[in-house]
Order: C-alpha cells, then structure tokens, then sequence
C-alpha cells in the first residue's frame, strides 16, 4: 500500500512538472508579445493602402539587416536609436503624427519598440510575426508597393515561389491522406491499450491520446485558421514533446516488466549473467545504472546540437494545386524547438542524474526514469523538427511531408509490434469481423 502511494504521489508530480513545462512558455511569451498591441500584417497592409498620410511602416532592425533586406517603402528606425527618444517631438519628421507600425524579422525586437513608443504616446503597433510573416498577406495586396521586399542593391523580391506537380502532390498526399490516417488508427490504438491492465501498454495509450490532440490542434490551426494560429501550434508542439516523453517511457517500463527485471526485487535481473554481482544482492555498483547514466550524459551533450542551430527566416507563398499556401517556420516555434526544448531537455536530464546520484542503492528511480524520459522526449521533438527544418530549409514542402510520413510510419510501426506479439502483449483481444 505504501509502494502504490509513493508511485501515485509521482505519478503527480510527473504529471505537474509536464504541466508546468506547457505553462512557462505561454508566459514567457505573454510578457514578450501578449500585451503589446499588435497588428497583423494584412491590416497594416491595408491601413497603408488607404492611409498612407497617417500611417508609416518601421523597421526596426540594424542598417545593416535592413540593407540586406526590407518590406518596400519601410523606414528605416533602430531599435537602439527609438530607445534614446525621451518625447513625442523626438520622433524624426517623416514620422511625425502618424500611427506607426513596427516590423523586424519575426516581432521580438518590434514588440519591444511599440511598447517604448506607446508609453511615450506614440499610436504604435508591432507587426505580428515580422518581415518573416508579412508575405503571408501577398496574395490579397499583390499590386501594393509595400507588399513586396526589397533587396541589396536594390533588387525587388515578391514572397512567392511555383511548386512542381511531384511537390504539390506530395503536400496534398501529406494533408488530404497520410495525417487523416494516422489520425484515426492513433485514436483507435489508444483506446484499445487504455483500456489494458499492463501498465506499459497504458502508457502507450495514453503517449498516443496526447500525440492525437497535437494532431488535432495542428489539423485545426490548417483548417480553420490558415496555419496562422500560434497557439494552436505550440499545443501541437508541446504534445509532441509529451508523447514522445511517454513513448520512452512505456518502452523503459516494457524493458523493464516483461525483459529485463532489474527494477524488481523479486525477480533477478536478466543481466545478471554479464553484469555479475547484482546490487539487488550485494553494495555494488548497478551496470544498468552505469549505462543510464552514460546515456544520460550523452543527452546532455547532443542537447547542443539543436540549441546551436541558426534559425531559418525562409517564408513564401505557393499553390498547391487551386489552393495558395504560406510556408514558414515562425520564429516563436523554432525558439521552442531550439532553444526551449533542449533547455528543458538538458534539466531534466540533470535533475533524473542528480537523483540517480542520490540513489546509489536503486538501479533506476522512478523518479529519476520519469525525468529522463520526459527530458528525452523534449530533446526528441528538438532533434526532430530541427532537423527537418534545417535539411529543408529552402523547400519546406519536404519538411512537412517527411514529417507527417514519418508519424504514420511511426504508429503503423507501433501497431505492427504488437500484432506480431499479440498473443503475449494483447492476449484477451479478439478482432470481430
């Protein structure tokens, strides 16, 4: 009774430290963008169309990044040098009395200068998502100057480029086919392993509920929303990050139940035959615990690698067949890719280590295997996208097709297991035809 308590209190905490991780960085962006006032590039589109005496587009990046590139008919406004204004008449003359609209590359540097300029009672608005989402109003402004970019030396640029027929096949297959399926027989498989007494095989259900609500939010955020909707995404992301936290667990808790033993004091570890003295029997150091640990810091250090990654400010529109389509990986979500996840990852990890350091005598905690699996599965999802993102940087078409494949592939490769080990895993289930 003891035991089943201390596994529910971690249970719990588990559970909170998950929620806590989706919670940080919806306030981490609150306080950064969530209450600065802001506006879509359409309308701001639309404003200097209609007002262009009362309206003004700022950038606010270096000289130098808006020498490389710039939305046509910017101008061109530091953030160092808006900092240093004290009042309304500081403002230069050509932005006198006019309601400006504040645009860097993805809205982090803009937020800051519409905050500044509205404390000073400047009529300011950050430009949501930056030069790098402005493109996606192209389609409705085609024929106003302003919707174009401008690059050095004065070379125009539009935010549009022509897919061949294998590329538009291959992202309506990825929409129209392969996420629809993989979709319906995650939902299926999950309620089928829910309902199982084997705790790995629940957790697989339950790794697999929690990838199927991602995929109904990105499924939405496409429908309903354009791909347009930040927070339908980041749900996507954070329950990928999830679910691949529980797909490992299962499989350590699977190792562990029906394989190896090592974490039972009844049961004598299948490794007992290559380790040699047991700490189940004797005060000596566990070779399971030895090896985690290994892993452990091998995490840590491939942490770096998606933490180290450049971001990618590629964006434009295509036709996917009728249908006009805006291809970007926005910077909010490469920050959570890149940078959040194998943050949390590296924590994690430290912290499931550090307890293992405390627990000599144990081959693995619980609560020690539940913070490494969850920090693998933030680091997974790192590695994951990141990598796609960079492989196909220039053709992010790819990106999201090898990325929904890859899903299909990875739950058929689950169902497929547990066919073939079903008399063992799913002894009680009956397919009624």
């Amino acid at each position: 009774m003891i035991k089943l308590d201390r596994l529910k209190n971690l249970t719990s905490l588990a559970i909170e430290i998950a929620v806590l991780l989706g919670v940080i960085p919806l306030v981490i962006y609150w306080i950064i963008l969530g209450n600065v006032p802001t506006v879509h590039p359409a309308a701001a589109l639309e404003a200097l169309t209609h007002e262009p005496d009362g309206t003004a587009l700022v950038d606010v990046r270096s000289q130098e990044a808006y020498q490389e590139k710039h939305v046509n008919g910017s101008y061109s406004l530091p953030l160092a040098q808006i900092l240093e204004i004290r009042a309304v008449g500081a403002l230069p003359p050509a932005l006198q009395g006019k309601t400006l609209f504040v645009v860097c590359n993805g809205g982090m540097l803009s937020a800051r200068a519409a905050r500044y300029l509205t404390g000073l009672g400047i009529s300011a608005f950050s430009v949501r998502g930056g030069i790098q989402d402005w493109g996606r109003a192209w389609p409705q402004f085609k024929d106003i100057p302003y919707s174009r970019y401008e690059l050095a030396g004065g070379v125009p640029q539009i935010p549009y480029r022509s897919m061949e027929n294998s590329e538009q096949a291959a992202a309506a297959m990825a929409i129209l086919w392969i996420k629809p399926t993989y979709m319906l027989l995650s939902a299926a498989l999950s309620f089928i392993l829910l309902s199982r007494k084997a705790t790995d095989l629940r957790i697989l259900g339950g790794a697999l509920l929690v990838f199927l609500v991602g995929e109904v939010f990105c499924a939405l955020n496409y429908l309903f929303f354009q791909d347009n909707s930040y927070f339908s995404e980041y749900m996507h992301s954070y329950s990928m990050a999830i679910a691949f936290g529980l797909f490992a667990y299962a499989l350590l808790e699977g190792l562990d139940e029906r394989l190896l033993h090592f974490s039972q004091a009844d049961k004598q570890c299948a490794l007992l035959p290559v380790c040699g003295p047991c700490v189940k029997y004797k005060p000596v150091r566990c070779g399971i615990r030895r090896i985690a640990q290994l892993v452990g810091i091998a995490l840590l250090i491939l942490a770096f690698i998606p933490l180290l990654s450049p971001f990618s400010d590629v964006a434009y529109n295509t036709n996917i067949f009728m249908v006009v389509h805006y291809y970007t990986r926005p910077f909010v979500h490469q920050w959570f890719e890149g940078i959040y996840s194998p943050i949390t990852a590296i924590i994690l990890v430290s912290l499931a280590l550090l307890v293992m350091q405390l627990t000599p005598r144990i081959t693995l905690h619980p609560l020690a295997r539940a913070l490494f699996c969850l920090g693998a599965g933030f680091l997974g999802f790192g590695f994951f996208r990141v990598g796609l993102g960079m492989l196909y940087a220039e053709n992010l078409v790819w990106a999201t097709f090898w990325e929904e494949l890859t899903e299909l592939m990875f739950v058929g490769a689950v169902i497929y297991i547990l066919w073939v080990f079903r008399h063992t895993l799913l002894p009680d289930f009956k397919i009624q035809l």
